[in-house]
């Protein structure tokens, strides 16, 4: 299976990578607008390396560069110089490649636009949510104020916002208190759904149609006080 990993800038398009490379995964990279974001590399504090080493999940290393990681892959890469990933340069970038299944991780608030579904190649998105129950923004916050715990669902995307095919559901325990929630937990155990995602295609298990009609929730960006409501209520 030819896989793209169309991405941004960020921790999460690293972990990703490092994830990726970490199952032994063959990976192609399209690199767009990298001139034009950077990010900084957040400290791992001890609460966050505590909770991930007791659940026995990795940790990626973000003093590693995402072209680092692929080039000790010996994965080939090439970047575009353009934020927009509904250019029409990136999009006819996708098409060259034509691989056979699309990781997207572009900036936050990138939404794929019409022209690259039109290309009819799989692209796939980790979502922090339990899909269709919990759609749109912020949801791991939702998450722990819901059921203290949290759900990653891995789906092949269409043009309406979390909604396709979904692939696959992966669940972990809530953060415990003190543990860098924005930076390393969602973007990891995201990474962690995506490795499951690529097992669940290349054994060919059956995916599930998005339901037409359901009982979902429509969530927003989090108020401060509620997602500090959260966060208080997590455990030590």
């Amino acid at each position: 299976m030819k896989i793209l990993l169309l991405a941004g800038n960020t921790l999460r398009s690293n972990s990703y990578a490092q994830y990726l490379a970490a199952s032994s995964c063959k990976v192609e990279g399209l690199f767009y607008g990298f001139e034009e974001r950077e990010y900084s590399v957040p400290k791992l504090n001890r609460d966050t390396e505590q909770f991930f080493d007791d659940n026995n999940i990795l940790i990626p290393d973000f003093q590693i560069g995402i072209e680092n990681v692929f080039e000790r892959n010996k994965w080939k890469y090439q970047h575009i110089n353009d934020y927009d990933v509904n250019s029409q340069s990136v999009v006819e970038r996708v098409k060259s490649i034509s691989p056979d299944l699309i990781i997207f991780s572009g900036y936050g608030g990138q939404i794929l636009r019409k022209n690259h579904f039109d290309l009819d190649l799989p692209y796939v998105h980790m979502h922090p949510g339990d899909i269709p129950l919990e759609r749109g923004s912020t949801t791991i916050y939702y998450s722990i104020l819901n059921r203290q715990s949290c759900t990653v669902t891995a789906f092949l995307m269409n043009e309406k916002i979390d909604a396709g095919n979904i692939i696959t559901k992966s669940h972990f325990p809530a953060p415990t208190g003190g543990v860098n929630i924005d930076q390393y937990y969602d973007n990891i155990i995201r990474a962690n759904c995506l490795i499951d995602a690529i097992t669940a295609l290349s054994k060919k298990n059956e995916i599930t149609p998005f339901p037409s009609h359901d009982n979902s929730l429509e969530y927003y960006v989090i108020h401060p006080i509620l997602k500090n409501i959260g966060i208080l209520s997590l455990k030590k």
